[in-house]
């Protein structure tokens, strides 16, 4: 059994840098489907009057179609910030997420993403300028702390003094980047004082995942589902209880239409192949055999070499090898 039938059911994709963009948004919605909506990997703030277009590439609307998609902005200056949702305003876009989550320690340590959290004014201020031009539609995503998972609690009584859409709690550290074990017990303390609609992002791998997390935190109000998703495209309909054998067609039409979308941006094989080889680091590992193919699509230095490979993988029926839970009580 995956979610109940009383839980809220709202499945979203995970902003992934490099790997969920507007290419792979509507390939997957065009094979899989299942999701609600997505928010997009996020897009940086530019210290200028005006944003240039190449910016907002992945966010036209016109290549956003087939699914709902909130922008994540990541930045630290708050007029920036405003320029920056001022520019996605301009093309449409109702509301915006902050990225207060980012654990990479290039990022946080200049006080963007997760090291927003350590700056309570500077955290305000973002706040007081997203809240001002999108009110009730600007949304946070975060984790509980940097090297501690108490700092999100501490800084809960700000997120509540603002009128947020919504609030992505990730259970981790900065610290611990994506290892480990999530906590659930600290998530569970965030959840309880927050005043706004939660949606929770981590470690949601499998069905056994979904019941475990639905039935411990019955108010969430949308799942995020991120690297369980790569691994595994059917997770969203297996959430909602579609228990119909994996298809290898539909997948292999996802993986024909990433790289022709790829290639057909016309920067050469060194891009394409870096890519595609990013999203088959999560995609690998579903195989029997994974860890084979995945060395000889990473040995692969052509488009002609990885079409081989592939080729070869889904001649025969692949074998599909069950994901562990992601949760550890």
């Amino acid at each position: 059994m995956g979610f109940c039938a009383s839980t809220p059911r709202d499945l979203c994709l995970a902003p992934m840098q490099g790997i969920t963009d507007a290419l792979f948004r509507a390939a997957y919605v065009r094979h899989f489907g299942g999701l609600d909506r997505a928010v997009a990997p996020f897009v940086s703030t530019v210290h200028a009057a005006r944003v240039k277009p190449s910016l907002l590439a992945d966010l036209l609307p016109a290549a956003n179609a087939g699914l709902p998609v909130v922008p994540q902005v990541l930045g630290k200056d708050p007029g920036d910030l405003a320029v920056m949702l001022r520019a996605l305003m301009e093309l449409g876009y109702r509301a915006a997420d902050l990225n207060a989550g980012c654990p990479w320690p290039m990022v946080a340590r200049k006080g963007r993403g997760a090291g927003l959290l350590a700056d309570p004014d500077r955290l305000r201020r973002m706040l007081d300028a997203g809240c001002g031009l999108l009110p009730g539609a600007f949304s946070i995503k975060v984790r509980l702390g940097l090297a501690t998972p108490d700092l999100l609690l501490q800084r809960m009584d700000i997120l509540n003094a603002y009128p947020l859409r919504e609030v992505t709690i990730h259970p981790r550290t900065a610290r611990q980047m994506y290892a480990g074990s999530v906590d659930l017990a600290a998530f569970a303390a965030c959840l309880a004082v927050c005043r706004h609609p939660v949606a929770y992002s981590g470690d949601l791998r499998t069905v056994a995942d979904g019941a475990c997390l639905a039935a411990r935190f019955p108010s969430v109000a949308r799942w995020v589902l991120g690297r369980g998703l790569l691994a595994d495209p059917w997770l969203p309909a297996r959430l909602r209880g579609d228990r119909a054998p994996r298809d290898p067609a539909r997948l292999r039409a996802l993986l024909d239409d990433l790289l022709a979308g790829a290639c057909g941006r016309g920067h050469g094989d060194r891009p394409v192949l870096g890519r595609l080889k990013e999203y088959w680091a999560y995609l690998g590992p579903s195989f029997a055999g994974g860890d084979r193919l995945l060395r000889r699509i990473r040995l692969c230095q052509r488009v002609e070499e990885y079409r081989r490979v592939v080729d070869e993988q889904f001649v025969q029926r692949p074998e599909w090898v069950e994901a562990a839970d992601g949760l550890q009580e």
